[in-house]
Formats: structure tokens, C-alpha cells, sequence
């Protein structure tokens, strides 16, 4: 097998909020076409690992490299326009638009044409299950088609990396086996995902590789088989009935 290549480099990052560091000493390396799953009980810094990354906050120190270029320090549209695209646990979009309105807007990143630019976000739509959808406006749509909305907005940016965060939070059983296709899908067509997911069956059955985070600092890195395994994950993370339920 031919090993794929380095898409995002994460060494010794750090967050500290008032001389508390909710992230401290953490190396993740990803590869282009790697579906990475991220796991670790609440408070374990896996959504403030993403909010550095995406540029909505500035690390304490560490470095973060994409296609070996620092991105530490750039804006979150910056990083936006090089090809990382994120998901948000609390979906907000644009409430008074229609869905197709929504995620045109984030084609326009980089096409100027209206018509053009309102035909890959039909194309976007369809893909997240939508398409029924195109003329209703966002408020009106239920969690789990919001939830998909989120998709789409994201993945209209163009993104060769996207980081999904929680994209099944409060989703019934139907609606998450309906995700877990979509996440599939995107991943088959070559999309880098990095995927926060508190469902574990879900993040288990799609992550080709699993970080486990806890206080702060990665507690493992490997395989699902072998984080599955590893007494240390058990004891923090996944042995406990109360994480796996939440």
C-alpha cells in the first residue's frame, strides 16, 4: 500500500485560558485521504483543538502546519480559502435564507458568477439529502436537516480538508445512520475528515485511525482495534457507561 502523504501537521500545540491549559503538548499528524476520528470525555480539549486550527483561536504555542505551511497565526476566512472547512456543534445558519441561498453563499469564495455559483450549491444540496429543501428557508428546518445544511455549507467552501464536529449530536437513530452514509460518501470521494463524535459506535465504525484526548494532553493514537484495547483509554474514556452514553 502506498503510504499517503502529509496533509496536516499538529506538533506541541497548547491553549492556556487564564494559565488553565485546556490543551497542552498535542501531536497529531494527518494524512491526505484519512478519515481521523477524535474522541475524549467533555472538557478534553477536542473542540479547542478545532477552533485553533480553523483560526478562531490563536494557540498558545505549538505549530500547526497545512501542505507544510504554518497556519497558525491566519484568520479564519484565510484558513478557509486555503481548504479546511469545519462544521459547528450549534448549527446557525443565515435563518431568513433558503437552504440553497445558505450554501451559495459559501460557494461564492471562490466563484463570482451568481448563476454559476447558485448551481454547485444545487449540486452541494443534492448531495447532503436536500434537495427537496432548496427553496425552504433554514429556521424552518428541523435538527437533522439542519444538521445536513451544516454539511453543505461547509463543503461548499471547496475544502480538501473538513472537520465535523459533533455532526450527529441529537440525532435519532434513523437520522444517524443517514449521517454516518453521508460521512462515508464524502470520505469515498478522496474529502480528509477529521470527525469529534461523542456517538462511539459511529466514530468507531468510521475512523480509519482514532486520537484519544483527556485532560488536555492525547492519551492514545492508533487504530480502532488497538484504541479499543488500550487499558488507559478504557479506564478514561471508554469503560465508563456514564462518557458513553453522553
Amino acid at each position: 500500500m502506498v503510504s499517503k502523504s502529509k496533509l496536516l501537521e499538529i506538533n506541541n500545540l497548547g491553549k492556556s485560558f487564564g494559565g488553565n491549559w485546556a490543551i497542552k503538548g498535542v501531536d497529531i499528524t494527518v494524512r491526505k485521504g484519512e478519515l481521523l476520528g477524535i474522541i475524549g470525555p467533555n472538557g478534553a480539549g477536542k473542540t479547542t483543538l478545532f477552533n485553533m486550527v480553523t483560526g478562531f483561536l490563536k494557540p498558545t504555542e505549538g505549530i500547526i502546519r497545512f501542505k507544510d505551511k504554518d497556519i497558525a497565526n491566519l484568520k479564519p476566512h484565510n484558513i478557509c480559502n486555503i481548504g479546511i472547512a469545519r462544521t459547528f456543534q450549534i448549527v446557525k445558519p443565515f435563518g431568513n435564507l433558503s437552504v440553497l441561498e445558505n450554501v451559495t453563499i459559501g460557494v461564492l469564495r471562490y466563484e463570482r458568477d451568481v448563476n454559476k455559483a447558485k448551481e454547485i450549491a444545487r449540486e452541494k444540496v443534492k448531495l447532503v439529502g436536500l434537495e427537496k429543501y432548496m427553496d425552504t428557508t433554514a429556521s424552518s428546518l428541523p435538527l437533522g436537516h439542519r444538521k445536513r445544511l451544516e454539511m453543505a455549507r461547509a463543503l461548499a467552501t471547496d475544502p480538501e480538508v473538513i472537520m465535523l464536529d459533533e455532526v450527529m449530536g441529537g440525532l435519532n437513530d434513523d437520522e444517524t445512520a443517514e449521517m454516518m452514509n453521508l460521512v462515508k460518501t464524502l470520505h469515498n470521494k478522496g474529502l480528509t475528515i477529521l470527525l469529534i463524535e461523542h456517538n462511539m459506535h459511529a466514530l468507531m465504525s468510521l475512523s480509519e485511525r482514532v486520537v484519544v484526548l483527556c485532560y488536555g494532553k492525547k492519551l492514545a493514537d492508533g487504530t480502532t482495534d488497538e484504541i479499543s484495547s488500550n487499558q488507559e483509554v478504557i479506564e478514561a474514556y471508554l469503560g465508563s457507561d456514564d462518557d458513553a452514553e453522553n
